[in-house]
């Protein structure tokens, strides 16, 4: 307990050298450098680093929900997830970067982005010695090792290793058309396609409006465009 007034820390993790007062918590944190997930749920196989991790998953099956925003009435399993989601009304954005200037609503949204300006990458494949500058990027590798697969399609019952992975699948299987290009229209079933068709716009019309984005192959057709705002 003393630790806490001492601030004393001194189980220091080999991978990351990021420092625990306690021996448990740096237990708990190793595991995000080795992808272990020990506590399982029963009900769907999702597996969590912590028992308390997989307690408030749990939540998630029974329905329950005790903290509700009170501009909305949108109901969360934490209050932390409460508090976060309050800053999308109120648009503060108290957390601001150094380096560029850049606004987050969350202190580990700011150390995250950060990482783009000192390139540190503290997530570590033991297999590989790939790093990552997200834990979510580490997670998702190392499926690449296990062959974990944990997302299903309940239509034809192929398995992801991600949720965006399964969600690009599904928008194929329907033929649903979400990505719509705003300079001509068009409509492609994944953000990938999209992108790529962007670069025919760009190719062709360089000359790309800064209020709406339209873009055109002269600079006064540009000009022409302009006086219509």
């Amino acid at each position: 307990h003393r630790r806490v007034h001492t601030g004393e820390k001194p189980y220091r993790c080999p991978v990351c050298a990021k420092a625990f007062a306690l021996s448990s918590g740096l237990v708990l944190h190793k595991r995000t450098h080795t992808g272990e997930r020990p506590h399982a749920c029963l009900l769907c196989g999702k597996a969590f680093i912590s028992s308390s991790h997989l307690a408030l998953h749990l939540r998630s099956h029974t329905g329950e929900r005790k903290y509700q925003c009170p501009v909305c009435g949108k109901l969360f399993l934490q209050s932390s997830h409460l508090v976060r989601h309050k800053a999308i009304h109120t648009g503060e954005r108290p957390f601001k970067c150094e380096d560029c200037g850049k606004l987050f609503r969350r202190a580990s949204h700011l150390s995250t982005h950060r990482r783009v300006h000192t390139g540190e990458r503290p997530f570590k494949c033991l297999q590989c010695e790939k790093a990552f500058t997200q834990k979510a990027g580490l997670v998702l590798h190392i499926r690449l090792h296990t062959g974990e697969r944990p997302y299903k399609c309940n239509k034809c019952g192929k398995n992801f290793r991600s949720s965006a992975h399964l969600m690009s699948h599904q928008l194929l299987e329907s033929g649903e058309r979400n990505f719509k290009c705003s300079t001509c229209g068009k409509a492609f079933k994944q953000a990938s396609s999209l992108k790529q068709h962007l670069k025919t716009h760009e190719a062709r019309e360089p000359h790309r409006c800064s209020v709406c984005s339209r873009a055109f192959s002269r600079s006064s057709y540009l000009h022409l465009h302009m006086r219509t705002h």
